[in-house]
């Protein structure tokens, strides 16, 4: 048997042994039985190779052949359906987000094969061996191997951004199999750019793929003995495409394929050509081995500082960095989380952990962590440390330090909770976090990278930033007072208007109680007395719905609404004063989408506003018409009209109000309604010539 046949059913044999390893795994899930489908496809297609090469008859080879196609164009849809699904949070979710192009891998591939089996390649004879045939490409056969490079760049751009979002510990984890898929996709890569460019299939090009099946398999392997591979989850940020480093390699090598392809021809013919190619595909995926490596990186801004005079950071680049990251965060713990990642990816520590004061409990509490083990975060997310005897050693040392070899008492419990996953992972350093004279937390740094030790200079910068985290955590905490004493405020400004009406309704119940003794045996008394007590239930009733409409979200239950209907019903409500005059315009069969009830109690609530703007006689009226596609309400008094600024900062918020007995809480109400209808309300008033209000409404499609 020769060599390459061996070497295919050997990564055949290796691919089949880890995918049905992997889903007998606890928490494998879907990404889990995604990647086993991989690997048992990719597992019999090197069969199925091995199989045609060994095979002497030509009408064997072209059998074996036509179900190596079958197979293969299973591929793209798993590549894709694995990388969509690998270490992400919420899969499922983001996996219905990919769906279109999952189910296009699958079906475009599959399509080519099924209606087009007779047209995927063709056995030749070799002009210069006849005793060897040549696999030719034919039309159905191009299409196929095009969708398998675009199917595997989305893979790696995929499979990129899973790396990019890890740190730390999450990053140690994963990334041997994101290495192992990487060199995999990257190998069918190259083969399927090969295949379309000479329109053959080599078997030198055979043999590349099974070298780099078996090669990933060796590091997926060595990933699954890392405990978690499979059980993390990451949220990847949707960065722009253009930036991605696999895009920028992909196009760079096709671009270099296309020149060492007219090298080749006027030099070296086919053979040194496949010789060439490889060369090209190992520098390739040395060079993002290299590129993505964090030990490599490292050494280079060590190198290019020690040699050349320059600082190991960029100090511009890295305050924009910061800054970036903590100036939308508002809360403590957003602070906390992106200032750990950042860290983590500047210092290259796999253990990067912020810990808070607790002024109430006296104990520093564990914020944020690169550490996602269950054992180092207790189930309630924040393990703690006794502040008693650090405090004041933060206080009086605020530079960082290394703590690792410290003999002192008030270390052991720093060290004892933050514990080191690596022998190697060298000192763990502490960066106390102080301002204001005084301590609220500090940052541990660990499980370095290399296990370089930290200069004097990222020593200088660690201080920098500390304080600086330090200075936004404290605004962070000013902030939240604020917003406590304005919710403090707002409450106390609602409970001013609430016993305000609450007093005028027990007024009311205690003159009646006083003057039933007296006026009892009186019908009409009694009467008037139930449609009292009435009116002060109801006006109770009203201003506990309206404070609890202020506190929750609004629904509304649209439905076909004659406006004119809707109108008439709601003057139909208001008690209109007998000095005022009334007049109304309204123009038939408008109809608009609406919540009747709501709606028609913005018009009421209108009304009486308008009414009681009134100082004495006046005028209101009411008109309806369409203008453009909305529906238009107008009301308009001769009151007492508003000012500019009123209308400008207070008419639409909550308890602001120009009357003497009102809640300030109608208009704001009634703006949320008009809004939940896609409409929009609008004001125009003058002080001492009355106002005009024009609520505008979507008219059904029929209008």
């Amino acid at each position: 048997m020769a060599l390459p046949v061996l070497f295919s059913f050997i990564s055949a044999a290796v691919a089949a042994s880890l995918a049905f390893t992997v889903p007998l795994g606890k928490n494998r899930g879907l990404a889990g039985w995604a990647f086993a489908g991989v690997m048992l496809a990719l597992a019999t297609e090197q069969l199925l190779v091995g199989l045609s090469e060994q095979s002497s008859s030509p009408f064997d080879v072209d059998t074996v052949i036509r179900w190596r196609f079958a197979l293969t164009s299973l591929l793209p849809g798993l590549w894709l359906l694995f990388s969509a699904t690998y270490s992400r949070g919420e899969a499922r979710k983001n996996l219905r987000r990919r769906l279109p192009f999952v189910i296009l891998a699958f079906a475009i591939p599959i399509s080519v094969v099924s209606f087009a089996e007779g047209e995927m390649a063709y056995l030749v004879e070799d002009p210069e061996d006849p005793l060897q045939d040549i696999l030719k490409l034919n039309i159905a056969g191009f299409f196929l191997h095009v969708s398998m490079m675009l199917a595997m760049l989305g893979a790696m751009v995929s499979l990129e951004r899973t790396y990019r979002a890890s740190v730390g510990t999450l990053r140690w984890k994963i990334k041997f199999m994101l290495y192992g898929m990487g060199t995999l996709y990257a190998a069918r890569f190259f083969t399927s750019s090969q295949i379309v460019l000479t329109q053959r299939i080599e078997p030198s090009l055979e043999n590349i793929n099974a070298v780099a099946l078996f090669a990933c398999c060796i590091l997926v392997g060595r990933s699954l003995f890392r405990k978690g591979s499979f059980e993390i989850d990451l949220y990847p940020s949707q960065s722009i495409i253009s930036g991605s480093l696999v895009i920028s390699l992909a196009g760079i090598y096709l671009i270099a394929i296309g020149v060492l392809s007219k090298v080749i021809v006027h030099f070296g013919g086919e053979q040194a050509g496949a010789i060439q190619t490889l060369i090209v595909l190992i520098t390739l995926v040395a060079l993002c081995v290299l590129v993505l490596s964090d030990r490599f990186r490292q050494l280079i801004r060590r190198f290019v500082s020690r040699n050349f005079q320059r600082p190991l950071y960029d100090y511009r680049t890295l305050w924009l960095k910061l800054t970036a990251a903590t100036a939308q965060s508002v809360r403590q713990k957003d602070i906390c989380e992106s200032t750990a990642k950042l860290l983590a990816d500047l210092f290259d520590t796999k253990l990067t952990n912020i810990w808070l004061l607790d002024a109430n409990e006296g104990n520093f509490n564990l914020i944020s962590t690169t550490d996602q083990d269950d054992g180092h975060v207790d189930s309630n997310g924040a393990h703690s440390i006794p502040s008693d005897s650090i405090l004041k050693k933060l206080i009086d040392s605020p530079e960082p330090q290394s703590i690792e070899r410290s003999g002192e008492i008030w270390i052991k419990p720093i060290l004892d909770s933050n514990p080191s996953s690596f022998d190697d992972g060298g000192d763990r350093i502490l960066v106390p976090l102080t301002g204001q004279g005084r301590a609220i937390g500090f940052i541990m740094l660990g499980d370095r990278t290399n296990t370089l030790e930290f200069t004097q200079q990222e020593f200088d910068t660690l201080r920098c930033i500390g304080d600086h985290i330090a200075a936004n955590i404290l605004g962070a905490a000013l902030t939240r007072k604020l917003e406590e004493s304005k919710e403090i405020e707002a409450f106390q400004t609602m409970a001013t208007f609430f016993v305000h009406d609450l007093k005028n309704a027990v007024s009311t119940l205690n003159l009646m109680l006083k003057n039933m003794p007296l006026h009892w045996d009186n019908p009409e008394f009694r009467v008037d007395a139930l449609r009292g007590i009435g009116n002060t239930s109801n006006r109770i009733t009203d201003l506990i719905t309206r404070l609890s409409q202020v506190r929750h979200g609004l629904e509304i239950s649209p439905s076909p609404t004659d406006l004119k209907k809707l109108i008439d019903a709601s003057i139909s409500e208001w008690e209109k004063p007998d000095d005022i005059n009334f007049e109304t315009e309204e123009t038939e069969g408008i109809s608009i989408s609406a919540d009747f009830g709501k709606l028609k109690s913005v018009v009421l609530n209108l009304l009486i506003n308008a009414s009681e703007a009134m100082d004495g006689s006046g005028s209101i009226s009411v008109s309806t018409r369409v203008t453009g596609t909305n529906a238009e309400i107008v009301v308009a008094d001769t009151g007492c009209g508003m000012s500019p600024d009123f209308i400008r900062n207070g008419l639409f918020r909550p308890f602001k109000t120009t009357k003497k007995s009102g809640l300030g809480i109608g208009m704001f109400q009634s703006k949320m309604v008009v809004e939940a209808h896609g409409g929009a309300i609008f004001v125009e008033s003058e002080e001492g010539k009355g106002s005009v209000f024009k609520i505008r409404i979507p008219t059904s499609a029929k209008d």
